[in-house]
């Protein structure tokens, strides 16, 4: 499925990602504080995220593709198991775009992807554990392509003191994404930075460097294509120190592509810049209280 010659390329970008991140100045080696990411969701939670991207794509070394796009994306925490796990149904609610090639500049707001529901098993430290989707047999695609930047990944290890640097490895289906579901097998290495203020929100800062590899197979009536994507990103991540949700995340991406059928291959590279912004939240117990308000008064 996954194919090892880039490999080589994935360690010895990691290496020198190492060195970048210890070559950054210690501001501040005396702070011995541990700063914890950790998601704690409660029952019918409802965050509400603008997605704001931008996008280069060339295939074949054709004209580049530029687009702007703005996506609406919400998430409802559904169901808390025994366990502690977060059942979380994602949705794509709205989407606004606009194609630049050339002189010709095309605005769109329609896409296959939106109002599409799945459904997310989600621990504590980011791990999934299962999945769902509303219709198996009907295709979609998120607006940015199958491996467009997601925002829930996993930490494994989340408390650190600044400046301490950790490794994360594991395999992701990004169900959010699309059907036929994108597989993303990745390394990520994070830094902490620590407590900032935004704007009133104490959030714990992480710094990242993403190393992957994409798989998707689709079929059609021309028969089978396969898609893959060798990943380079970095990002950063503001997750709330109180509510214990993500309120902010940056990405810039590269990918290298492959489209490859039975009689063609395509090569090409997919630029994307990536901000999720938490612009709506609702804790669970208020909207319970609301919708227990409403039943009384129907009852009058």
């Amino acid at each position: 499925m996954f194919r090892n010659n880039h490999l080589p390329i994935i360690i010895l970008l990691l290496f020198f990602s190492i060195q970048i991140l210890r070559s950054q100045p210690m501001d501040n080696i005396t702070d011995s504080t541990l700063y914890c990411i950790k998601y704690k969701f409660n029952l019918n939670d409802t965050l509400v995220y603008l997605v704001h991207s931008y996008d280069s794509i060339v295939i074949d070394y054709g004209k580049p593709l530029l687009k702007v796009r703005n996506e609406i994306h919400r998430i409802i925490c559904e169901k808390i198991t025994p366990n502690g796990t977060f059942i979380l149904k994602y949705k794509l609610i709205e989407f606004s775009g606009r194609n630049f090639q050339d002189t010709t500049i095309v605005d769109y707001t329609e896409n296959n992807w939106i109002g599409r529901e799945v459904r997310i098993e989600l621990d504590s430290l980011g791990n999934r554990l299962n999945f769902w989707v509303d219709d198996s047999l009907k295709s979609g695609s998120t607006p940015g392509g199958p491996f467009q930047p997601h925002l829930l990944f996993p930490f494994q290890d989340t408390c650190k003191r600044k400046n301490e640097t950790w490794l994360v490895r594991t395999t992701e289906d990004l169900v959010e994404n699309g059907i036929p579901i994108p597989r993303l097998r990745h390394t990520m290495l994070f830094k902490m930075l620590g407590e900032i203020d935004t704007l009133g929100e104490k959030v714990i800062r992480s710094e990242f460097i993403r190393t992957g590899q994409g798989f998707l197979l689709m079929h059609n009536q021309a028969g089978e294509l396969k898609v893959t994507s060798v990943i380079n990103s970095y990002g950063y991540l503001d997750f709330s120190n109180d509510k214990k949700i993500p309120l902010h995340l940056f990405t810039t991406v590269e990918q290298k592509l492959t489209f490859s059928s039975s009689n063609t291959l395509s090569t090409g590279k997919h630029y994307i810049n990536s901000n999720y912004t938490l612009v709506d939240y609702r804790k669970g117990k208020e909207i319970q209280k609301e919708k227990q308000k409403k039943v009384r008064k129907s009852k009058r």
